[in-house]
């Protein structure tokens, strides 16, 4: 099941991604099709963490194939991580970190330097989300895949 906090960041962000006029498909990391990850040309990313910064059970399997596809090329693919973490525990954000470095090593380019939010998130989002908008109008970003 869906964090309400991912859940709701999501929709908030695939709201204003209508706003702006582009095309977007708003999914779980469980129902993403992975290998649209070749299709899409835009990947903004919410994770939230589970226990000690582990990715949630939903998203593990996503992010098994990153971690194991050590050959896969992700060139084309830009993304933006928002990661959703408890600063009281010692890897704080750990899987938000973890997929944003996946997805570096992988070879795409990151669009906005990730942004890691402590419980009380919603400043942290509204400036990830403004700052990550503003660099798709400069850029002209299509095909957006959103968490």
């Amino acid at each position: 099941m869906l964090g309400k906090s991912d859940r709701l960041l999501a929709e908030e962000t695939a709201e204003k991604l209508a706003e702006m006029g582009l095309t977007y498909k708003l999914s779980s990391t469980e129902d993403f099709n992975i290998e649209e990850l070749y299709e899409i040309e835009t990947l903004l990313l919410i994770m939230s963490t589970d226990g000690d910064g582990e990715p949630p059970l939903m998203a593990e399997d996503f992010y098994r194939f990153l971690d194991e596809k050590t050959d896969a090329d992700l060139h084309h693919l830009s993304y933006s991580v928002l990661a959703l973490g408890d600063s009281s525990y010692p890897d704080f954000c750990q899987a938000g970190k973890d997929f944003d470095q996946i997805l570096e090593k992988l070879g795409a380019r990151s669009i906005l330097e990730r942004v890691d939010c402590d419980y009380n998130y919603w400043n942290d989002f509204e400036n990830w989300l403004g700052n990550v908008c503003s660099e798709i109008n400069k850029e002209n970003y299509n095909k957006f895949a959103t968490r």
